[in-house]
């Protein structure tokens, strides 16, 4: 199944290779053939569209990114997020400093993830001298976008879904994910639907988005 897809894999790491941590051809071969053979995942929907999902690790947590094909083999979703475990959200010091420099999304995602659900600890809970282990993990939605002309297929649901399972991949038994998601505008980066221009936030503009999204 996943050779059968591998060429998505292949287009998938060649857009995106500018953002990557290695050059597109070493990682394909690593998940192909090496060590990360467990780190990417393609699955097929009823309506044919093909979902092409794959992580490398970064400081105490992994990032995942996925990106959604139709049949012509255009774009027409993307999502990334950070996985790490509780523990990690909670006390590391450089994930926290990774997460908070990336933008004002991830640190709000890591403030409101560790606010609400460890509401007992002082924020941030890195700088505790005392830590309390925990179980389960964290996953941290950085972006997740269907194209216009695709919504109401299912599509973000499925992302969803899917990446929610991939971040669980190597637990067994029962196990807590605790996971965040920020009601931003709708910014396409890939698809039809993507500007030349770089985006800045607008009240005006994005708040009535964010409602919409909301509902």
């Amino acid at each position: 199944m996943k050779n059968k897809y591998a060429a998505y894999l292949e287009n998938a790491l060649k857009r995106l290779e500018k953002w990557l941590p290695r050059p597109a051809d070493e990682m394909l071969q690593d998940y192909l053939e090496g060590s990360a053979s467990n780190d990417w995942n393609i699955e097929e929907d009823m309506n044919g569209f093909v979902y092409c999902l794959f992580s490398w690790p970064e400081t105490d947590s992994q990032r995942i990114v996925l990106l959604v094909y139709d049949e012509k083999m255009r774009i027409i979703g993307d999502l990334s997020a950070v996985s790490c475990s509780v523990n990690s959200l909670l006390y590391s010091g450089q994930l926290y400093d990774d997460l908070s420099e990336e933008s004002d999304w991830m640190y709000l995602e890591h403030y409101t993830l560790c606010a609400a659900m460890f509401d007992g600890l002082p924020y941030p809970p890195c700088q505790l001298k005392q830590r309390r282990r925990y179980n389960g993990q964290a996953l941290l939605y950085s972006n997740a976008y269907v194209t216009r002309a695709f919504r109401r297929r299912g599509i973000f649901t499925f992302m969803m879904n899917m990446t929610g399972e991939f971040a669980l991949r190597n637990e067994s038994g029962n196990t807590l994910l605790y996971s965040v998601i920020s009601l931003d505008p709708d910014v396409a980066v890939n698809g039809p639907d993507a500007l030349s221009e770089p985006y800045h936030y607008s009240f005006e503009k994005d708040e009535p988005v964010c409602m919409l999204n909301c509902e």
